[in-house]
Order: structure tokens, then C-alpha cells, then sequence
């Protein structure tokens, strides 16, 4: 009996010794270098994606000349990693945990990869590094600005992501086809480190002609020309983690107010760099409510999108 006592107990603090499981956290930018292992050179056009615990892709991009990369407002997380892939090297993930995160909600994670030998590499016809690089700036919900000049005059339109594909011609230039319509490449703008920049000035080492170049277009996308920067996210339960319809959500000290609906999304525009409180009402039958106060800080007044979703308990 004793001994049964002794390795009840010894289970028991085995089981306290374990780690909890990582709650969501929030994760402003991932940033880094990536080195090849042999000769610690950078390695360009390598695959980075930030995925759930589901292993949803949260978000991606690829290395630079340098083998930097950088993922910026990637959001809340549940249980995170991030993977590095190309058909050159062997698949490498590594998990992401908050105590990761610096002081601004940066996680910085250099990697090292191990290429794969000449005759174990798989044979394959994959998608050219053009073509792949393209559909790396589309990602489904994201956004791009398109823009048409008359005469002299410059609109942009601002286009939410639902499907993309990006298709290489004779001439080694690219056709862009999001939601079913085709656009110029040297008429998209992408997000760039806090900017919008000029697909075609961000590819031109990929192309034989200077197109973005003959074009006369500016490099940056001006503020004049993007819409106000959006703050969104989903109301939801803590406890089920089903989203909230009906709840009230407010900016303290503005008229900005939304009530949302079936899927608990919300969402607003603000045109000013600053911190705003979001404040929270479910229906009372619910007997839900917000626990403190959300800040989410806006650093960017125009073409910003700042992800804060809300979590209410009984």
C-alpha cells in the first residue's frame, strides 16, 4: 500500500513539474536572419510563415539578399511557431513562447538551415522564385492598394484580399490576378514596413526590364492616398472561445461606436497616431464582461491595420 502511495505521489509531482500550456498572447513583429549551416552565409528566398497551433498560416514572407526577414502586426497567437522552408534546404520550425517577446511585443529569431544534398533533393517543375516572391505580398484578408492615373491625376482603391494567383508571361513579367481581376504590377502597392511600396520597385531584380522605373510612379504610396488606419478584432467568449454577437464596443472618448453581429468582428477607422482604449459591453443576459482596460497603441495614422481582439468572462 505504501508503495502504491509512493508512485501516486511520484506521478502527481511529475504532473505539477510539467509546463502549462502557452495561452494566446499578442505579437507585434517577428524579425531575423537566416544562415545556411555550412558556411554561415545569409540564404535569400527562404519561406517564412508564422502559423497557429492549428497550423494555420497566420502570415508570411520571404528572406531578403541579406537572409533577413520580417513579419510585422502579426496579432494574437495561440500557441505559435514559425517555419522555414525551400526546396533547397530540410523543413525547420521552431515553437514561439511569450516569454520570447521583448518589451514592445517583438520576438527577434534568427535561424540556421541544413541544406539538402544534390541527390536527394526531390525533382520537381515548383512554381518559378518570381512567381512565388508575388503571391508572398497577397495573403488572404490582407489588403493592397491598386492605383490609376488619368492625365495627370493619381486615385488609389484599396482592395481586401479574398483569392490571389500570380502568373509569369513569355516576357518574364507578371499579371496579378486577385478576386478574379487582373492588375499590373506596377500599379499594386503592398505592405512594407509601415509603408505601401510599389510591387514592381520591390521585384525589379527579378525583371529584364525597369518597368517600375519607365513608369514614373512613386516608390512609396503617399498618405493622401491610403484610407485611415483600421482597428479590428472579434469579440469572444473567454471561456468557449465562440465570438459574441450583440456586444457594444466603443473608443473612450470618441462618438466611434459598433455592435457586432453573428461572428462578433468589429471594426474602425482612425486617421490619428496615439493609444485608444477599447471598451466592451456584452448583453446583460450574458453576464460577460470586459476584465480591465485594452490599449492598443497606432503608430502609423494611414494604411495601418491594428488586430485587437477582446475577451470577455462571467
Amino acid at each position: 500500500m505504501l508503495r502504491f502511495f509512493i508512485i501516486i505521489l511520484f506521478i502527481y509531482s511529475n504532473l505539477l513539474c510539467q509546463p502549462k500550456e502557452e495561452i494566446e498572447f499578442e505579437l507585434n513583429t517577428i524579425s531575423g536572419y537566416i544562415l545556411d549551416n555550412f558556411n554561415t552565409s545569409p540564404i535569400i528566398d527562404i519561406k517564412v510563415e508564422v502559423l497557429s497551433g492549428n497550423n494555420l498560416v497566420k502570415d508570411s514572407t520571404f528572406s531578403d539578399e541579406n537572409g533577413f526577414y520580417s513579419i510585422e502586426n502579426v496579432g494574437y497567437v495561440w500557441k505559435p511557431k514559425i517555419r522555414f522552408s525551400h526546396r533547397d534546404y530540410r523543413p525547420h520550425s521552431d515553437k514561439l513562447l511569450p516569454t520570447f517577446l521583448d518589451s514592445n511585443n517583438n520576438v527577434y529569431h534568427d535561424a540556421i538551415l541544413t541544406s539538402i544534398p544534390d541527390n536527394q533533393k526531390i525533382k520537381s517543375v515548383p512554381k518559378s522564385s518570381l512567381v512565388g516572391r508575388a503571391e508572398s505580398f497577397f495573403i488572404a484578408g490582407n489588403n493592397f492598394y491598386h492605383l490609376s492615373k488619368i492625365d495627370d491625376q493619381i486615385e488609389s482603391e484599396q482592395i481586401i484580399i479574398k483569392s490571389m494567383k500570380a502568373i509569369e508571361n513569355k516576357d518574364g513579367y507578371l499579371l496579378i490576378n486577385v478576386n478574379d481581376q487582373f492588375y499590373d504590377p506596377v500599379r499594386c502597392y503592398v505592405p512594407q514596413i509601415k509603408k505601401y511600396e510599389n510591387l514592381a520597385s520591390i521585384m525589379s531584380g527579378y525583371f529584364k526590364k525597369p518597368y517600375f522605373k519607365n513608369s514614373k510612379l512613386p516608390k512609396f504610396l503617399p498618405n493622401n492616398l491610403l484610407r485611415p488606419s483600421i482597428i479590428y478584432g472579434t469579440v469572444f467568449n473567454f471561456s468557449t472561445k465562440e465570438p459574441i454577437a450583440g456586444a457594444e464596443v466603443r473608443i473612450l472618448n470618441s462618438s466611434k461606436r459598433r455592435i457586432t453581429a453573428k461572428d462578433g468582428k468589429f471594426a474602425f477607422e482612425v486617421d490619428k497616431i496615439g493609444t485608444y482604449q477599447i471598451l466592451v459591453e456584452a448583453p446583460m443576459s450574458l453576464g460577460l464582461f470586459q476584465q480591465g482596460k485594452t490599449e492598443i497603441l497606432v503608430n502609423n495614422s494611414h494604411g495601418g491595420w491594428f488586430l485587437s481582439h477582446q475577451y470577455l468572462k462571467p
